[in-house]
């Protein structure tokens, strides 16, 4: 054990005797980064989850430490109760049965055998836990889960990646899969333990590094921690170009752009190809933010002409308008926005797995829904005085200042901001099943059951969520905030659940949102692949605008306005109200709220470099530059409204 990974040790084991749980296994997730193969580390993390009802998430712990220390009854037994947990009692009797063959003198071994009698039927098939299999049965298995993974059928393949833990609990790949999945699926934690399990089969394997400094790298506060992961990654393997590429992706978004011009550095230190057309992108990006324009052109033109895979020139097209863009070229920005969204709508829609109009025919159905309830003239709320006040949800069109306010917000000592997570979504998941996937998937008939669903069962899933991804019990004096933009077309169901809940709806022009988002390299998913043009962003706005203006006027919900003009021209007299509305005083930190943005590091959204510096008027009214683009069909309902929102047009 190094001396890094003995303090963290004692770190965790002190933060557990102090009753802080979440703390401890954050201690020792970090011991594991200095040793992936600590067995303390790993039975210590399961056995924490385990205790802290997370079975799921406690069993690629506890079936390291058995892999690592073979034949100890205390890790065997721990094991045993995990699968018991997650419904695997037969695998749990097999095991402890093969563990007393093998110990016939163990007393806690038989003790916890007698509670847990095997079955004839389910032992002859398994040996331990894991099932009898061929190999060629085993690869057909694999290959599927692959191929519905590769449809962008993700709930299929994390079940068929679960099924294969049973019978390639050492295969590598099966976890990684799993890990991608459970990621994917908005399930971090349980990413995070598949992927230290795969780390501490094959611990000298870059791209397992790589895996895990992605799924770190997305958990909230821990970017500290993700960036010498990357590291790690990089120093097994310093001539991958593929792997700079992706390191420096998630440097992207970190404040400082020294951060990817240093990884430029380590990869000509290293030998690597300068003259690859990925690193050239990286380049060019990480001159841009530097300021350095003439350079960035000439790197970005050198990365087009290098070819590459479709998914690669779309993140150089973009690249390519972000520096025309600042050229003041924006004709040229333009063409290489819409080349960027044609080769993401292409790969992603055409050719792949996402659907947009998935998104709109939802909103569709949520405002028949409130046009039928509107029509009996009863509101769905049955109580209004029901649920907590402390919970909020900052919603709003995508790239209206919700990053910005999020983080003034999350700046003041009372407000815990949970940032772009999927609290709602699973917390529905877990209440009525038939959602799966991408957040954006459903049926008319889970809407159905969703309508019909316990108003109270739906509060305390969505509680549960909540304070997992908190990481703590939520407390009566704090304020929680769910912020996820497009939540805003979930307001009806959402004022159902939580009658009190403050809504904060984040405006700016809907012009300078719609260059705003069509200029954005968004992670393809249903939703963002509205983005893709001025006409779905048309669509997309005037259908989540129209239900929430419906939803406002019949249901009279809490609502504060924060207007992005005025929270850059003012921000404490546009922020105090709100902080009022939330029982709370303005705090002299949250206008200094560049410094909490450049604490943390990395941000999870396609704002991060701009929350990191002091306000700035230059995105105002930025929809000028692009006139020519906004006069057709295509953004006729952007305009109408812009001019309802009393933004000049002309």
């Amino acid at each position: 054990m190094t001396g890094m990974a003995a303090d963290f040790m004692r770190e965790g084991q002190a933060l557990l005797t102090a009753g802080s749980r979440a703390a401890a296994c954050l201690a020792f997730c970090r011991a594991l980064d200095q040793d992936p193969r600590l067995t303390a580390a790993h039975y210590n993390l399961g056995a924490v989850l385990l205790m802290s009802g997370h079975a799921r998430e406690s069993l690629p712990c506890l079936m390291t430490a058995a892999m690592l220390q073979p034949g100890i009854p205390q890790l065997t037994i721990a094991l045993a109760r995990a699968l018991v947990e997650v419904g695997e009692a037969g695998r749990a009797a097999s095991l402890l049965a093969k563990a007393c063959r093998e110990t016939p003198g163990d007393a806690a071994l038989r003790e916890a055998l007698a509670q847990c009698p095997p079955g004839a039927a389910m032992d002859a098939r398994l040996d331990g836990f894991a099932t009898r299999i061929t190999a060629a049965e085993g690869n057909a298995m694999f290959a599927g889960a692959m191929a519905a993974h590769e449809a962008g059928r993700i709930g299929e393949a994390g079940s068929r990646a679960s099924e294969l833990v049973w019978v390639a609990p050492q295969s590598v790949a099966v976890w990684k899969l799993l890990a991608e999945t459970a990621l994917l699926e908005g399930r971090g934690d349980h990413a995070e333990m598949c992927a230290r399990r795969a780390l501490a089969i094959t611990p000298k394997d870059a791209q397992c590094w790589a895996a895990l400094a992605r799924i770190v790298g997305e958990a909230e506060g821990r970017s500290a921690d993700a960036g010498p992961i990357w590291q790690a990654a990089l120093n097994l393997d310093p001539a991958n170009i593929e792997l700079f590429a992706q390191a420096a992706s998630w440097h992207d978004r970190h404040p400082d752009p020294e951060a990817m011009l240093s990884l430029i550095e380590i990869a000509r230190r290293a030998g690597a190809d300068l003259s690859s057309p990925d690193l050239l992108d990286v380049q060019a990006r990480a001159q841009l933010r530097a300021g350095k324009l003439e350079a960035a052109q000439a790197s970005i033109e050198q990365a087009l002409a290098g070819g590459g895979q479709p998914d690669q020139l779309r993140s150089r097209y973009f690249t390519q308008g972000a520096i025309a863009d600042k050229r003041g070229r924006y004709r040229e920005a333009h063409a290489a926005f819409l080349d960027g969204n044609a080769l993401l709508e292409a790969v992603w829609e055409e050719n792949g797995p996402c659907d947009h109009t998935m998104v709109t025919r939802r909103i569709e159905s949520l405002h028949r829904r409130l046009d039928a309830e509107i029509a009996t003239g009863q509101s769905a709320v049955a109580d209004q005085g029901a649920g907590p006040e402390n919970i909020a949800f900052l919603v709003g069109f995508p790239r209206s200042g919700t990053t910005l306010l999020d983080t003034i917000l999350r700046s003041h000592s009372s407000v815990r901001v949970i940032e772009e997570k999927r609290v709602l979504s699973d917390a529905l998941r877990a209440v009525v099943s038939g959602m799966s996937g991408d957040e954006s998937n459903f049926t008319e008939d889970w809407l159905d059951r969703l309508d019909g669903s316990d108003t109270e069962t739906l509060r305390a899933s969505y509680l549960e969520q909540m304070a997992g991804h908190a990481g703590e019990p939520l407390a009566d004096d704090r304020v929680y905030i769910d912020k996820l933009p497009l939540n805003m077309n979930w307001a009806p169901l959402i004022q159902r659940i939580f009658p009190r809940a403050v809504f904060i709806l984040a405006g700016r022009n809907p012009l300078d949102v719609a260059i705003s988002n069509l200029a954005q390299d968004f992670k393809p998913n249903n939703a963002m692949l509205n983005m893709t043009s001025l006409a779905r962003i048309d669509r997309l706005y005037d259908l989540s605008f129209s239900l929430w203006e419906a939803f406002e006027a019949w249901r009279e919900p809490v609502v504060e306005r924060i207007v992005y003009e005025d929270l850059i021209g003012d921000l404490e007299a546009s922020v105090t109200p709100l902080m009022q509305r939330l029982g709370l005083e303005f705090e002299p930190a949250q206008a200094r709220y560049f410094e909490t943005a450049r604490q943390r590091g990395r941000i999870n959204t396609p704002s991060a470099n701009q929350v990191t510096q002091t306000l700035y008027a230059t995105s105002r009214e930025r929809w000028r530059n692009y006139a020519f683009a906004l006069e057709g069909e295509d953004s006729q309902h952007l305009r109408a409204w812009a001019k309802r929102m009393g933004y000049a047009i002309a």
